[in-house]
């Protein structure tokens, strides 16, 4: 029994000597810091020296004017020489364009035909969608999946607004998203 308590006093002891915390002694002020003493300036003197005003000499330089090249005046156009004895009934002459004319841009020829290309993709497109099982799909091809129903949808917005260069992109880019989900 004595064990018991003398090994209780101490492990008493001990745990009340870990409740003591140590703490810092001194001025909780401290000395005052002194910062040091800023370095002397120097001072250097700068000398700013003027040129004279050169005075004009003679005339002033003429201005270059540049001029975009000019158009030659188109050709007037030629009128048949009419004869005073017969009088002829006049014809309505086509229009000859000016000579120096841009050409026009080149466009596509036949709008409708783009068109009909292009929905031609998003149906088969369509199609291979519908073959497809989407049930049957991992998460990552579902997605796939989704992204080509919405490329459908946004190139039919498209050629609403008559957008044919982007309609025919998103057109592609969900054929060729349904055509790897048919496959497999």
């Amino acid at each position: 029994m004595s064990r018991l308590l003398c090994l209780f006093a101490v492990a008493l002891a001990i745990a009340a000597s870990a409740c003591v915390s140590a703490q810092a002694t001194g001025d909780p002020n401290g000395p005052a810091l002194e910062p040091p003493a800023p370095p002397p300036h120097t001072i250097i003197p700068v000398e700013i020296v003027e040129e004279p005003i050169a005075p004009p000499s003679g005339a002033a330089p003429t201005p270059v004017i540049v001029r975009p090249m000019a158009r030659p005046p188109a050709p007037p156009p030629e009128k048949p020489a009419e004869k005073p004895a017969e009088k002829a009934e006049p014809v309505a002459a086509a229009p000859t364009p000016p000579a120096a004319a841009a050409p026009p841009l080149q466009t596509t020829v036949n709008v409708t035909e783009v068109e009909r290309a292009i929905r031609a993709r998003m149906t088969q497109a369509s199609r291979d969608l519908d073959r497809t099982d989407y049930r049957a799909l991992t998460a990552e091809r579902r997605a796939q999946y989704d992204t080509a129903k919405r490329f459908i949808q946004q190139a039919d917005d498209a050629l609403k607004v008559k957008n044919l260069v982007f309609a025919e992109q998103l057109a592609d880019k969900a054929a060729t998203l349904a055509a790897a989900l048919a496959q497999k």
